[in-house]
């Protein structure tokens, strides 16, 4: 998203929950097309509403999604967030009540390659272990002991930076 376009929290919350649907039920649709099929569905509704762009954007989610949709991981119920997890460096947390907090998006990146060339952890702030502590745009550090407020349990594999975005 360019720094002009603005989504609404609950846009954001219908594309990233649509996605998986949306790849079902527009395989091959282009932005902007209509899709037979979506009967009552809202999230479909909500989708084609958006600008032809977001459209894409959903559609490209929905696309790797089902390439993998292990990724998809459901913290909905413990945290409030949905986590996209590819295995790899990088995962990233979608707030489901956006309009609630001001940690919208959570970034977490594994630190050790960076640690490798020369970042001092220790100078940045670590992570409160109570979700909605962040400060939007400051990195923090996890480093695998307590809970970790995004996932509500300790994740003992990585050591992690974690970046807050609210999309406000």
């Amino acid at each position: 998203m360019r720094p002009h376009e603005k989504r609404s929290p609950d846009s954001r919350l219908r594309l990233f929950a649509a996605a998986a649907s949306l790849m079902i039920l527009l395989p091959s649709a282009s932005p902007g097309a209509s899709s037979e099929g979506a009967g009552g569905d809202p999230a479909c509704g909500a989708i084609q509403k958006l600008p032809a762009a977001a459209q894409a954007e959903v559609l490209a989610v929905a696309r790797l999604l089902a390439l993998k949709p292990a990724m998809a991981i459901d913290f909905s119920s413990k945290t409030g967030e949905m986590c996209l997890n590819t295995g790899g460096p990088v995962m990233a947390h979608f707030s489901t009540r956006p309009a609630e907090t001001g940690e919208d998006i959570v970034y977490f990146i594994d630190a050790a390659p960076l640690v490798e060339k020369g970042l001092r952890l220790a100078e940045f702030p670590a992570i409160d272990p109570q979700q909605g502590k962040m400060q939007a745009g400051t990195w923090y550090r996890y480093e695998g002991k307590g809970t970790e407020p995004h996932h509500g349990m300790e994740m003992k594999d990585r050591t992690w930076l974690i970046l807050a975005v609210d999309v406000k």
